[in-house]
């Protein structure tokens, strides 16, 4: 929703973010999957994911503003809470890079509350423009 006020390189690290918490949890879930293809697409940049990144240590340092960090921040519990379910490799890395980009659990409460909303309007939405 938010992902247009990102700058090109914090795109690209969200995108390599959004990949590696794709990929923590052993469950391929179609709805987690199609929401990480959703995101590539709203990203509108021509490179897939950096998988040396992905693959490396967290580097969250791409997002230098308060409001960089919770646009990546809740979109990426928006792809951890697709398919209904947080695992524990998801929530510890939803938490180390909460924990990385300063914010408190109660802003981090917040931000998934706010998820977990948008995720329910939009599947109303949904079902509203296919019946």
């Amino acid at each position: 929703m938010f992902l247009h006020l990102l700058t090109s390189p914090q795109k690209q690290s969200f995108l390599d973010l959004a990949q590696r918490l794709s990929m923590i949890d052993a469950e391929q879930d179609g709805s987690e999957l199609n929401k990480l293809e959703d995101l590539k697409r709203r990203l509108t940049i021509p490179e897939g994911p950096n998988m040396a990144t992905v693959a490396g240590d967290l580097d969250v340092s791409a997002f230098d503003s308060h409001r960089s960090r919770s646009v990546a921040m809740m979109e990426l519990l928006g792809l951890a809470y697709s398919d209904d379910f947080l695992d524990d490799a998801e929530s510890e890395m939803i938490s180390d890079i909460a924990v990385a980009f300063g914010f408190t659990q109660d802003e981090l409460n917040k931000m998934a509350e706010w998820a977990m909303s948008s995720l329910e309007l939009t599947r109303r939405g949904e079902i509203m423009m296919n019946a």
